[in-house]
């Protein structure tokens, strides 16, 4: 049987609507089914199924709604909360995370119990999606080790919006400098991206303005 150009466009729409499914990231998820959705809607179009068209094309708007603001209005989608210490959730948080952890900071679990440490949640209306956590080390700064996000969030630039361009830890709770300390390899090019940069004694700053 040979397959005319438009019936192998519509199994390509397909195809990508199907593989939008098995995406752990949602923003990998809603940016493969945009376009599946979009190509599926043309498709309707091009055959005359214009429920087709109209259904997909309405999950094409959808998925630009959500991917709008996810990307781009962080500040009114997502927050941070500084955690209670003693906080059950946030031990439970660690370990349930911990292999990863493991990897992405070798060394952060040896002192993730001190007290002095400080931990804040980053959560999707009221949904924890990642953990903050460091320590004050001379008045008014906070050096920030540990910066770990749920895979399905980490393509949502959160590290813009707590630490990067949009500074909301130093904003949120009044601090004069947010310093990070990179724990791997990935860490270091996590900061990079985010726009900070080494410094002496492994020490790395945002040195670029803020929103």
């Amino acid at each position: 049987m040979q397959l005319s150009g438009v019936e192998i466009f519509g199994y390509c729409a397909s195809a990508l609507i199907a593989f939008s499914l098995t995406r752990s990231s949602i923003v990998k998820l809603r940016w493969f089914n945009l376009f599946g959705a979009s190509s599926f809607c043309v498709y309707g179009i091009i055959i005359n199924a214009y429920p087709v068209a109209i259904l997909n094309g309405f999950i094409a708007l959808t998925n630009i709604f959500f991917l709008t603001r996810l990307l781009l209005n962080t500040q009114q989608h997502f927050n941070i909360l500084k955690a209670a210490r003693p906080s059950n959730y946030v031990d439970f948080f660690l370990d349930y995370h911990q292999k990863e952890i493991k990897q992405l900071f070798p060394r952060f679990m040896r002192g993730a119990m001190n007290a002095e440490r400080e931990y804040y949640f980053l959560t999707e209306h009221t949904e924890v999606i990642g953990v903050l956590s460091g320590y004050r080390s001379e008045p008014g700064t906070f050096v920030v080790d540990f910066d770990f996000v749920i895979p399905a969030y980490r393509d949502c630039r959160l590290g813009h919006f707590t630490l990067g361009k949009g500074q909301e830890l130093k904003k949120k709770f009044g601090f004069e400098h947010v310093i990070a300390l990179a724990d791997s390899y990935e860490h270091e090019n996590y900061l990079t991206n985010i726009g900070f940069s080494p410094k002496k004694n492994g020490r790395w700053t945002y040195d670029q303005p803020s929103t």
